[in-house]
């Protein structure tokens, strides 16, 4: 698996591994690269959420120390 910060990185091999699936008449090898995607989506959208948080909590650090 991949150690990346970047969500865009982790769509990309979703991506090769749903057109891998879909191009082999080999079910084991289908559902492990399903199996992959689906995994390496899910670590994407883990990542773009722990991003939008930090997000809102810098936003949030900056209007505290500007009101005080």
């Amino acid at each position: 698996m991949l150690n990346t910060d970047d969500p865009a990185i982790y769509l990309e091999r979703a991506e090769m591994h749903e057109q891998l699936a879909a191009g082999t008449d080999d079910l084991p090898a289908r559902k492990m690269h399903l199996a992959m995607a689906a995994e390496y989506r899910r670590k994407a959208a883990e990542i773009g959420a722990i991003s939008i948080e930090r997000t809102r909590m810098d936003n949030m650090v900056r209007l505290h120390a500007a009101a005080g």
